[in-house]
């Protein structure tokens, strides 16, 4: 009996540091991935444009793109787009060499050949682009639904980027290991509300359209880029300087009160817990009237389904209560701190 503590001590030294071991830290260059790594994004700016009666959009974008070592051809990821036009430009934005383009549909990426060899260094990539607003939850789709009060038959559109459905709504470097910072820009309806991970930057009428601009994002992966835009209502509050957003179709926005008040507790003491303030300037609760199987969480924005998040509140019942509490914490907490320096849960989970 006396040897059994001190044998089971002698086994744990010996076994323990074989099998726990800490998990090895991110390192761009061996994490696995199809595309190369001698071509690297670091900022995209991309500008928007759909087409509600067509379900079709246009698209152009200027990526800076860091290459590593001179080369005549860049590879990224492209699928069900087609690009009219792709070249590398100076900071003017004037022509520096134009590329011929390659789609590869199986593999879903397109190459830019260029006559030039590019000299290693930084290089502003210009492509314009056409695609569809899908039905299905993959890059930017609609929702139709009844307006509340007017019955009016409207559609709203949002995006889902994830696994890898960001190339659907614009090319790019569609695997999680290249983290770039985004700018977008949307034109949509007048009376359209448009809403992505960062706030509104600035606003002006475009022929008979509004231009909506964002602010530009951290440094995050292409997948947690997201667009909402529609005939909105939103209700907001206000905790340790984050504004917090409760945006629906009209005429449900009282029904997020419940939810707005709760993430104005919640956020505070998620700062508490993990000694960190939240590292965005607002947070988004959107509630989708198509919805994602129950609910969706990106950088800065969060997209439950209109029917688990609204119905839930309008019951008030105490048990409906704490059901919108779960999901508000496994959709909102665990993706507020993507691709960030932070302790939040979201720079471990999707990190």
């Amino acid at each position: 009996m006396s040897l059994r503590f001190p044998l089971a001590a002698a086994i744990c030294a010996v076994v323990l540091p074989t099998t726990l071991q800490a998990e090895t830290p991110f390192r761009f260059e061996t994490t696995p991935g199809k595309l190369s790594k001698d071509a690297v994004p670091k900022s995209y700016d991309i500008h928007i444009t759909p087409n509600i009666e067509k379900l079709t959009f246009t698209g152009s974008e200027t990526v800076d793109v860091d290459l590593r070592k001179a080369a005549k051809t860049i590879t990224l990821n492209a699928n069900a787009l087609t690009i009219s036009s792709a070249k590398v430009v100076d900071d003017r934005g004037k022509t520096a060499q134009p590329a011929r383009v390659a789609m590869k549909v199986a593999d879903q990426t397109v190459t830019l050949r260029f006559g030039t060899e590019l000299a290693r260094g930084t290089h502003r990539i210009a492509l314009s682009f056409a695609g569809k607003i899908n039905e299905a939850g993959e890059g930017l789709h609609f929702a139709n639904y009844s307006e509340k009060g007017t019955g009016a038959e409207k559609t709203m559109l949002g995006t889902q980027m994830e696994p890898t459905d960001a190339r659907r709504l614009f090319p790019c470097w569609d695997e999680p290991v290249f983290r770039a910072k985004f700018r977008l820009t949307v034109t949509v309806p007048a009376s359209f509300m448009a809403v992505s991970n960062t706030p509104v930057e600035s606003e002006k009428a475009v022929g008979g359209k509004k231009e909506v601009r964002f602010a530009e994002t951290p440094l995050m992966a292409s997948y947690l880029v997201v667009l909402c835009a529609g005939e909105l209502d939103a209700i907001y509050g206000e905790a340790e300087g984050v504004r917090i957003g409760v945006i629906t179709t009209k005429g449900k926005a009282e029904q997020g009160r419940y939810a707005l008040e709760s993430a104005e507790k919640i956020l505070k003491y998620y700062n508490d817990y993990f000694g960190e303030k939240f590292p965005l300037p607002k947070l988004d609760l959107i509630a989708l009237p198509s919805g994602f199987g129950g609910a969706m969480g990106k950088l800065g924005v969060a997209l439950p389904s209109s029917r688990a998040f609204c119905s839930t509140i309008r019951r008030n019942h105490p048990s409906k209560r704490r059901k919108m509490s779960s999901l508000f914490w496994r959709t909102k907490w665990r993706t507020s701190g993507l691709a960030i320096s932070s302790p939040w849960p979201g720079g471990t989970i999707f990190g």
